[in-house]
């Protein structure tokens, strides 16, 4: 094929791209789309050691549980999914739920309500260990699905203490720093809700301060919060912190689209001003193969085209009857030196002639040339 209808269909090619493109960003500019981008997979972790009921403390599972349900009924938001986990010296993950209506949301309540606190130990370490190959497996399922936006992965862990695993297991290869680095640098939203008083010792800070840090490590988006009111820590605190992080998401979304959005303007508008201009003036052709043919004129500027085929196959809008060649050529529209200009083309196997002078590739006005069987002049309005 030669070199204009390569061209052609190049355009058309890009054509198409570009309402693909478009259709694309208007999907993404749906409210529906613009709310998936904040859809999450939520990881609650609950202490249920005997200390959360009493057991030498004070007893605050009750009001744990009562905000985790506000939490799970206000800020759980359809498309999300919700793993229930508890911990005391056993780890325990409840099947994942993905939320669509109450009847999911209510689900997740009850896995809740039936647990109890009856652990004599608390295996943090264990249950981080758990809890975060678990967060690992959902952010590399996350990453397969191409068709959808990025969820967030959002761990919450409920507790009212630091590790203390039973005797026998205290020398398991649980190992703050050795968990740390294994799952260094995801962005996952890590949440410690502190249930104990946060000013008991300064030794308990300490230690609470480097477990963070160890945390931070896993993901600089960790966060501790006092947990001594649950209900304030779970429907204030850590609401409002998801939803600025999801908030800055989006910004930080739309800022992208904005920009790739500018970009396709630009393209199209080069694309529109490429295309405006057109060929113009008159063809007048015979059959010079007879002894005293009939001069035909046709308008080139009628058909309004940068590029237009001539001869007598399908792709030609102008079509001559009398011309003998399969092969057809092309006029084209082009800039050149600030000026528009015909440019003539044709395949190897179609001689073309110029008769008023040497060719050059361009129509000029007055230029008289020889396809096939038949002659053209060529008449600038």
């Amino acid at each position: 094929m030669y070199e204009g209808m390569i061209v052609l269909r190049i355009k058309i090619r890009i054509y198409k791209l570009l309402f693909l493109f478009i259709a694309g960003f208007i999907l993404i500019l749906r409210p529906e789309s613009l709310s998936a981008a904040g859809n999450k997979d939520v990881i609650l972790v609950l202490d249920t050691s005997l200390s959360m009921v009493g057991y030498q403390g004070r007893d605050i599972f009750d009001s744990v549980k009562q905000s985790v349900f506000s939490y799970i009924q206000t800020s759980i938001q359809d498309g999300d999914r919700v793993t229930f986990v508890t911990f005391d010296e056993e780890i325990k993950v409840y099947p994942q739920v993905i939320i669509d209506d109450q009847n999911d949301r209510d689900i997740v309540k009850k896995y809740i309500s039936m647990t109890e606190a009856k652990g004599q130990w608390t295996h943090t370490l264990k249950m981080l260990q758990n809890v975060f190959t678990l967060a690992d497996q959902l952010t590399k399922e996350n990453a397969q699905k191409t068709t959808e936006l990025k969820r967030n992965v959002v761990i919450v862990i409920m507790s009212d203490g630091l590790d203390d695993p039973p005797p026998a297991q205290r020398r398991d290869a649980f190992n703050l720093k050795t968990i740390s680095d294994q799952f260094a640098g995801n962005d996952w939203w890590i949440y410690l809700v502190n249930l104990d008083s946060m000013q008991k010792s300064p030794k308990i800070m300490e230690a609470l301060g480097r477990f963070k840090d160890q945390l931070s490590k896993v993901s600089a988006n960790t966060q501790m919060l006092d947990g001594s009111d649950p209900n304030a820590a779970i429907n204030e605190q850590l609401r409002k912190d998801i939803e600025r992080r999801e908030r800055e998401q989006l910004h930080k979304l739309l800022a992208v689209i904005g920009v790739v959005l500018v970009i396709l303007i630009i393209i199209i508008l080069i694309i529109i001003k490429f295309n405006a201009i057109k060929i113009t003036g008159r063809l007048e052709y015979w059959n010079h193969e007879l002894l005293k043919p009939d001069v035909f004129t046709m308008s080139l500027t009628n058909y309004a085209k940068k590029q237009l085929f001539v001869g007598r196959t399908h792709e030609c809008m102008a079509r001559i009857r009398d011309y003998e060649s399969r092969n057809p050529f092309s006029l084209k529209a082009v800039r050149k030196k600030g000026k528009i200009i015909i440019k003539i083309d044709h395949p190897e196997s179609l001689e073309l002639g110029f008769k008023n002078r040497e060719a050059d590739g361009y129509l000029l006005d007055g230029d008289v040339f020889s396809a096939s069987n038949m002659s053209f002049r060529y008449l600038a309005d």
